[in-house]
């Protein structure tokens, strides 16, 4: 089970993998591979925090498992304009969790991490004001006028937005990426969890953290795409 996880995930975050395969060369491949990623449970304490904030009479985590330009943000951000029109109701009533995992990925990293690692050449992510892929992470942050100003992270996060972060993802991106740079796992993870956006947290596996919601009092949503 453990290794058809592994190989379901590595599936899941196609751009990091494929570009691994295509970057590959007679060199890089010659080389020792790095040591194995540590265990999951020395990854720990993990910050369960999130889920004590979860106060609001309504709330729903969405499972936000691909980039896709941000639809999952959008269909959070309807479902904030929909409580606040119909029913004049806005946070701390109302919140919501975004579940981010698979190649989503980098919805949740700063633009240092997306410059260095080229997340918009991995996930196809234009940046609107270079018509470029993107250097920077255009969900956060964006100019008044850009298509995603109203439901970026930055927009949805006083609104009662939680991001949260799949470890499983994490350590295979860390992984992936530490190959890349012929660089070691806890260098690279060091790196990436430095280079979150604030107040995301890392959850020890996404599967268990959407059952976790729903147990206090959560609506489930797929934002898929």
């Amino acid at each position: 089970m453990s290794e058809r996880r592994e190989f379901l995930e590595t599936l899941a975050l196609g751009g990091v993998a494929l570009a691994v395969g295509a970057c590959a060369t007679a060199s890089s491949t010659s080389q020792a591979p790095l040591p194995a990623a540590p265990p999951a449970a020395k990854e720990g304490p993990w910050d369960s925090s999130w889920l004590d904030q979860l106060t609001a009479k309504h709330k729903q985590i969405f499972d936000i498992p691909t980039y896709s330009n941000g639809d999952g943000l959008f269909y959070v951000n309807n479902y904030f304009n929909a409580h606040r029109d119909a029913f004049g109701t806005t946070f701390p009533d109302v919140q919501a969790v975004l579940g981010i995992h698979g190649e989503a990925y980098p919805i949740v990293f700063g633009d240092a991490i997306w410059a260095k690692y080229d997340f918009g050449r991995r996930v196809k992510a234009v940046d609107p004001r270079t018509g470029k892929p993107a250097l920077r992470n255009v969900l956060w942050q964006p100019r008044e006028g850009e298509e995603m100003y109203e439901f970026s992270v930055n927009a949805l996060q006083p609104r009662g937005a939680k991001f949260i972060l799949c470890n499983n993802v994490l350590r295979f991106v860390t992984r992936t990426l530490a190959q890349e740079k012929r660089a070691t796992y806890a260098a690279t993870r060091a790196e990436l969890v430095g280079g979150l956006l604030p107040n995301v947290t890392v959850v020890p596996a996404m599967v268990v953290a959407i059952g976790l919601a729903q147990e206090r009092g959560c609506a489930y949503v797929y934002a898929g795409g």
